[in-house]
């Protein structure tokens, strides 16, 4: 007794692959294209953070060199400046002070570059320039006590403090701009 055994290859169809196929491809492009875009956030939040410590590393060396000096005066020309606390209190964009080696220092913020200046040297320094990614719209000094810093009298003297405010825009490259503030507060340390 014969028996014609019919055998069942249980193999996919051509449709049936190019099904599967299709929907593995259609999978994989919204994944790639996912991982694409996070990377380019990535790259984008890289470069702000590194433009934003820049900024941070400029106004922690302000801050450090200003602890430790005297004589705080302010303009709002970059000319004239005084110790008076009803222009300083206000803002300005100019500040000078001595520092602990008895040089003026003074900065300068102006036309979105920020300069450092030293008296004794006469080297000006640019702290951040329109070269970089950084364009500053906004920058002032307010300091309280200055004018009180040399009373003759301990009990009325106030101690020195600036505040530094700062605004701005940093551009990345193939993607809008990014608006920062930044303030930080500095109290003398040195009292005569």
């Amino acid at each position: 007794m014969a028996t014609n055994k019919i055998k069942n290859n249980g193999g996919f169809s051509l449709v049936e692959m190019l099904v599967a196929v299709g929907i593995f491809m259609s999978i994989m492009t919204i994944a790639i294209s996912s991982l694409i875009s996070i990377i380019g956030a990535n790259k984008k939040a890289q470069a702000i953070k590194s433009t934003i410590d820049s900024v941070t590393f400029v106004l922690e060396d302000i801050s450090r060199d200003m602890r430790i000096g005297t004589d705080y005066k302010c303009s709002s020309d970059g000319v004239s400046f005084t110790n008076s606390d009803n222009v300083c209190i206000l803002g300005t964009p100019f500040v000078r002070y001595t520092n602990s080696l008895g040089n003026q220092i003074t900065y300068k913020f102006d036309n979105s570059i920020l300069t450092k200046e030293d008296s004794a040297s006469g080297i000006i320094v640019d702290l951040i320039s329109q070269d970089s990614d950084v364009n500053i719209t906004n920058m002032k000094f307010y300091v309280i006590g200055a004018e009180n810093e040399i009373a003759p009298l301990q009990s009325n003297r106030t101690q020195p403090r600036t505040i530094i405010t700062i605004s701005g825009l940093i551009s990345v490259k193939g993607s809008d701009d990014s608006l920062f503030n930044l303030q930080t507060s500095i109290s003398q340390r040195t009292r005569r």
